[in-house]
């Protein structure tokens, strides 16, 4: 434990342990949020809740795009779905741990958020033209919002509980500080390389043991063709003139939506509730309801004493303002009934009952032109390379197949630029698209290989064509015994080099703890602890801190890289961590506490719930 913690504290701890343990709900954007229609199959069930193949693919790639091709794509999908499953288990155990998220708290973030402010106030425009950058609308981002503060309730619920009591921290601090005065004396298998003789048949029984150490896959050289949406992109000039156009021809995309202010008194009813608990929600809503009928000049008054919105009701019910798609539906449905000043209740939701004060009504302005400008631009010439691209790769792919003798045709009637690969194999390319799988069984097929026909084109990335025709070919096989019998024999000395050394350490141990010191060369003394090791490797602070230090000098070694270090023990200096320090620490130690509690939360969750993949997600579409 002490080394663990030793071992993830580089600069203290403070650094360490959270990072390290927090479990990576939200690592998949705002698009892992948003459930997709459709009919086809789900990437995953939870229970009766679906994960959609829309929901994944988009999870999927946003990552593949963070992560520019450095996970390999089936352990990448793995690890897509595992984390969306997780975000949903988890999300669905807390709903029925009767944990939730009120609107007003949701509203709180999302005027919270930096990017939708201008001057430090919430703007309204900006917010609009980052969805529509994101093609996403207010309701997803909304949902993705609530999901993601359900999460976070849960894990504050968990750390809220987690307990480091101070005794324990204290002597975790005096541990952790105590040092000990050392001497070290290395044993380096390069003292003992020179003696060492390897001989050939030693060498053709490593190299026969070892075959598959020695095996090369299957490498090429080829020439290649990219079409691409992004090169197209930069292809395509859109012009004031036409955006504008597009601003007068589209004004309902630039309309803010009507805005309303309402004032709410809740009365809260769990997701568990019973009849009866329902019903005595409903019941004293019904006469807070009468109440605020006799006397409407008291609503805010009686917001703050009785409303169960702990986000509103301090604020005598007031919910700001706000669009319809803001709302759960009952509550959104019922203001925008209502008149400016009317009362009206009993409003029922799947967080209670309200009652509900219409304060305003805010027409929607209208955005300009050229606030918008830069992004009707953009999208423009978006979508004018999507067509291009849709349009070209029909005619890219039966080109490169008609013309297979040669890349020559496609380039010119496309504009390309043909370019050369170095080795290539599947899965260690440059770049790294050309080690596709599906790419690379094409180019091994008879007629690429043996006849060096062009491939046909494959979609390596999204909106990314390929083909390409071999240039040259290396069969897999196994490096010849004379190419790595250097290398073989070095490492056969190095082994046993080592192997002496180590030995000769373990009988200098044996010998020092007999009390025979002859022949060891002692370092300059060092003190070492476990917050302050200088350079002592992990292992060997190890082996220091468990040698017994009753009777000193004590003496420890343990195997190293570079053969065996032996260390003489001659002082050990009791100390204490600083109170400062101390609260750190058992303030990590809380958290790391609470998030191993909330690893086993979702394991448990996941081990009652019916958790079904579909095979299909976690394959790599064949072409």
């Amino acid at each position: 434990m002490l080394e663990a913690i030793r071992e993830r504290s580089q600069g203290w701890i403070a650094k360490v342990i959270l990072i390290l343990l927090i479990i990576p709900f939200a690592l998949w954007g705002v698009d892992s949020y948003v459930s997709g229609g459709g009919q086809e199959p789900a990437a995953a069930t939870i229970d009766d809740e679906e994960i959609s193949q829309r929901e994944f693919v988009k999870a999927l790639q946003e990552q593949q795009e963070q992560l520019g091709g450095q996970v390999e794509e089936k352990a990448l999908r793995q690890l897509v779905i595992d984390q969306l499953v997780n975000t949903r288990v988890l999300s669905q155990a807390a709903t029925q741990a009767g944990f939730s998220i009120l609107e007003p708290q949701v509203q709180a973030v999302l005027g919270g958020i930096e990017i939708f402010q201008d001057n430090g106030v919430f703007s309204e425009p900006k917010l609009d033209n980052w969805l529509r950058g994101r093609g996403m609308s207010r309701g997803e981002l909304l949902s993705m919002i609530s999901q993601d503060l359900l999460l976070k309730q849960v894990q504050i619920g968990y750390g809220e509980g987690a307990v480091f009591a101070l005794p324990s921290a204290t002597q975790l601090g005096k541990l952790l500080a105590q040092q000990r005065e050392v001497n070290e004396v290395v044993f380096d298998f390069q003292s003992y390389l020179a003696s060492i003789q390897i001989d050939e048949p030693a060498i053709a029984a490593e190299y026969n043991a070892r075959q598959a150490d020695f095996s090369t896959p299957v490498m090429l050289r080829v020439a290649y063709l990219t079409l691409s949406q992004a090169a197209l992109e930069s292809q395509v000039a859109v012009s004031e003139a036409q955006a504008r156009k597009y601003f007068e021809d589209n004004p309902g995309q630039f309309q803010e939506p009507e805005q309303r202010r309402a004032s709410h008194i809740l009365i809260k009813v769990e997701a568990d509730a019973d009849p009866a608990a329902k019903q005595a929600a409903k019941i004293r809503a019904e006469q807070l309801l009468e109440e605020v009928r006799k006397t409407p000049g008291k609503f805010a008054d009686l917001a703050r004493e009785h409303s169960q919105d702990p986000g509103s009701g301090a604020n005598g019910g007031d919910l700001g303002t706000f669009s319809r798609d803001m709302m759960v539906k009952p509550f959104a449905d019922a203001v925008w009934a209502m008149q400016t000043g009317e009362i009206q209740g009993l409003v029922e939701s799947q967080f209670g009952f309200h009652i509900i004060r219409l304060d305003g009504i805010v027409g929607g302005a209208k955005l300009g032109f050229a606030l918008v400008k830069d992004d009707i631009i953009a999208s423009l010439r978006q979508q004018e390379a999507q067509q291009r691209f849709i349009e070209a790769a029909e005619r890219f792919s039966n080109t490169v197949y008609e013309q297979p003798e040669s890349l020559e045709p496609a380039a010119k009637e496309f504009g390309l630029k043909i370019e050369q690969s170095d080795w290539i194999s599947e899965g260690n390319a440059q770049p790294a698209m050309l080690g596709d799988a599906r790419l690379i069984k094409a180019l091994l097929s008879d007629d690429a290989l043996n006849k060096k026909h062009n491939i046909e084109a494959i979609e390596v990335a999204p909106n990314t064509l390929v083909s390409a025709r071999v240039i040259e070919h290396r069969p897999a096989g196994v490096r010849p015994l004379a190419e790595v019998a250097a290398d073989i024999r070095s490492a056969l000395a190095i082994a046993k080099a080592r192997s002496l050394a180590v030995d000769a350490g373990l009988k200098a141990l044996e010998a020092a703890r007999a009390g025979n010191q002859t022949g060891l060369t002692l370092s300059t003394p060092m003190s070492v602890s476990r917050m302050q090791p200088l350079n002592v490797p992990a292992a060997s602070l190890r082996a220091i801190f468990s040698a017994d230090a009753a009777k000193l000098p004590g003496w420890a070694g343990v195997p190293s890289a570079e053969g065996y270090r032996l260390y003489r023990i001659n002082r050990v200096a009791e100390g204490e961590m600083p109170a400062e320090q101390i609260k750190a620490m058992r303030n990590d130690m809380r958290r790391m506490l609470a998030q191993e509690e909330m690893r086993a939360y979702l394991e448990s969750a996941k081990a009652r719930a019916k958790i079904k993949i579909s095979p299909s997600a976690l394959e790599p579409k064949a072409d």
